[in-house]
């Protein structure tokens, strides 16, 4: 009987490569578990809301995938998935999403330090072909090109990270046949039995306790500091944006300038 196929949604810069590596490593007999294997190569800035055939290279992802989840799980993190959710609904019937939220404002201040926004200049596949901004006819937000050019790098990596939410919350309404589970980064990291237990229940696997003993372990290959200024209350200009902290249970009360600076500037 084929095992569950398992895709987070999410915006990245939330834990999903501490998920893979221990999902991987506490469930190696029951599950594959994957980050980011395209990575930008799912192209949301091509697909995203857009009924349309997956690219060659995310179709044969996916038959590779159909073979593995005849006898395990398949897990897959990363954030550029996000627009073949699609594909990956009218192909497996037995697909579940986790939504896995971080507060807003460290998720794109971390976004805004790898410069992760169409047009900068960081200029890779990921800016070219995942990150999204209004140019995009099917982003929720719109707004003219003037507006996008107005905005800061803080503001930039906020438009994308907000889309990727309103579009969770938008397949919870579309699509209730999808099984969507919710979970919050920062219960994880604070090594919460009921949020990864929740998880592992809804993953359909049994609860192991190393997850929690491994939650103060942190990991990330891609840790970087910036030079760039910024003041993470220009959230405040963006009412898409302040309604999916409200939406997700996040306080902007709970936001600390020195901890920000600390954690992202360098020094």
């Amino acid at each position: 009987m084929p095992r569950p196929i398992v895709v987070f949604l999410t915006t990245g810069r939330c834990g999903t490569q501490w998920l893979a590596r221990n999902l991987a490593r506490v469930y190696a007999a029951e599950a594959v578990v994957t980050h980011e294997p395209l990575g930008p190569y799912y192209r949301p800035r091509d697909l995203f809301r857009r009924e349309a055939p997956p690219p060659v290279v995310v179709a044969d992802h996916l038959d590779r995938i159909g073979e593995v989840a005849q006898d395990r799980t398949y897990i897959e993190t990363g954030w550029p998935l996000f627009a073949a959710i699609p594909s990956f609904a009218t192909r497996f019937k037995t697909l579940k999403i986790v939504h896995l939220t971080r507060h807003l404002v460290p998720t794109t201040v971390s976004h805004m330090v790898h410069q992760c926004y169409y047009g900068s200049p960081r200029d890779d596949d990921y800016t070219r072909l995942a990150a999204l901004d209004p140019s995009i006819e099917t982003v929720f937000q719109c707004e003219p090109a003037e507006a996008w050019e107005r905005r800061s790098p803080f503001e930039k990596c906020l438009f994308w990270c907000t889309e990727v939410h309103l579009y969770a919350r938008e397949l919870q309404e579309t699509r209730p046949d999808l099984p969507m589970h919710r979970v919050r980064a920062e219960d994880i990291f604070a090594g919460s039995e009921r949020a990864l237990r929740g998880l592992t229940e809804f993953l359909e696997l049994p609860y192991d306790e190393t997850l929690a003993r491994r939650s103060d372990q942190r990991v990330d290959e891609w840790h970087h500091r910036t030079d760039l200024d910024f003041d993470w209350r220009d959230i405040f200009k963006h009412d898409a944006s302040l309604g999916v902290c409200e939406e997700l249970g996040y306080d902007l009360e709970e936001i600390a300038d020195r901890e920000l600076a600390g954690r992202y500037r360098r020094a």
